[in-house]
């Protein structure tokens, strides 16, 4: 194991190796969403199940997330990084081997609720490694520049799952998912530095809801993840009701899914990109008023399209591109003007955004998968709802500093 070095202290290639491993290590949440979308309708198929039947797997996930988010934080806190990260990557190699074993929408249900309880280790522990390894001033900007490897998620997932799942059936997507947590487990055996000493922090439940509480109620926490919650609940919604309505909506075959998907990854590189330059020389908070305003409007823009099926999927794709890369500019910022006061307890802090924006995203996949729609109308409604309310709530409850 290599050894933690003081804040900023760190080479220009130790730095960069840094971020890289952070950005792989968030990247197993959005594989196991992407990878299989496009199987969806197949799995539904061989299930002999409706499709909202398969898409509450997918609030299965969301659901997994959350919960497990809430336990990863205070262990962090209490005993370090470094060995909830390797649990956590082990417990998804699990799950993604239950999945492709799975019998039924039950199974496959429980199966991805643990595969999420191990994918959402990576993802908040890599923000609180950030914050213990970097100065407070850079979280923002290096959580964008680790988005630039989470956008590669969407470029390609869609496209290997939707050609996979031609030549070897949709079983064959999680295979892949457990064999790229292996690997990535060896990397994080030997390049992942313990960035946390741990504490003397209590873990009786009781003790931890206390804290998580008195998190919550900060305004720097609400005020700005609470939009972020609302905004990134629409893309939730896109998630979970665009494979249905590309495949069967409009009847494009599943291995061409990712060509509707793939703009959605440009688009988050080059937002979360202008993100990093924007704040190296500037403060957050007015970008992110302005790219929630912007989320909302193309929220809308969405609905009048879907509402009249102008260009049909052609009139769509232009609208949800935008909503969805706004989410490189709104999901860093956010976190990185949140974690900058939580220093202390970056784990815990972490761990609760993670709560609310998956808990959120459950919700909203629920909300959609409660709908076996034949127009994109439910889609784009419940898209321009999360996204109007997201930039009306930020107007209402953004701290001081922020105004």
């Amino acid at each position: 194991m290599i050894p933690a070095a003081p804040a900023g202290s760190y080479t220009r290639a130790r730095r960069i190796e840094l971020i890289a491993l952070f950005g792989l290590l968030t990247c197993f949440t959005p594989i196991g969403i992407d990878l299989y979308l496009p199987a969806l309708p197949s799995i539904a198929r061989e299930f002999k199940a409706p499709i909202a039947d398969i898409e509450h797997s997918l609030a299965a996930f969301f659901l997994g997330i959350a919960v497990g988010q809430a336990v990863v934080g205070p262990i962090s806190d209490r005993f370090g990084r470094r060995v909830p990260i390797i649990v956590g990557l082990i417990l998804y190699i699990v799950g993604s081997t239950a999945c492709a074993l799975a019998q039924g929408p039950l199974t496959l249900d429980a199966a991805r609720f643990f595969q999420a309880c191990g994918s959402c280790a990576g993802t908040v522990l890599a923000r609180a490694c950030v914050r213990d390894l970097f100065r407070p001033g850079e979280a923002a900007r290096i959580f964008a520049q680790m988005l630039l490897i989470l956008s590669v998620s969407p470029l390609f997932a869609p496209f290997v799952g939707g050609w996979m799942l031609l030549v070897t059936g949709w079983r064959s997507l999680f295979w892949l998912q457990a064999a790229a947590a292996l690997l990535t487990l060896a990397v994080v055996w030997l390049a992942l530095p313990e960035s946390h000493p741990g504490s003397d922090r209590r873990l009786h439940p009781l003790h931890v809801l206390k804290d998580y509480w008195h998190i919550a109620r900060d305004r720097h926490f609400y005020g700005y993840i609470l939009p972020s919650i609302l905004s990134g609940a629409g893309l939730y919604v896109f998630l979970t009701g665009w494979p249905h309505v590309v495949i069967d909506v409009y009847n494009i075959a599943p291995q061409y899914f990712g060509f509707t998907f793939v703009l959605n990854g440009v688009g988050l590189i080059l937002f979360s990109q202008g993100t990093a330059r924007w704040l190296k020389h500037h403060r957050g908070q007015p970008l992110l008023m302005a790219a929630l305003a912007a989320n909302a409007l193309c929220g809308f823009g969405g609905l009048v399209f879907g509402m009249t099926d102008w260009g049909g999927i052609l009139g769509l794709i232009p609208w949800m591109f935008l909503f969805c890369s706004l989410m490189g500019s709104i999901n860093p910022t956010a976190a990185g003007l949140t974690m900058h006061h939580f220093g202390h307890c970056a784990g815990m802090a972490s761990a609760l955004i993670g709560i609310f924006l998956y808990g959120g995203g459950t919700i909203a996949s629920m909300a959609m998968g409660s709908f076996t729609a034949r127009t994109p109308i439910p889609m784009t409604a419940l898209i321009a709802g999360f996204g109007i309310t997201g930039f009306i709530t930020y107007l209402l409850f953004r701290p001081a500093e922020a105004r």
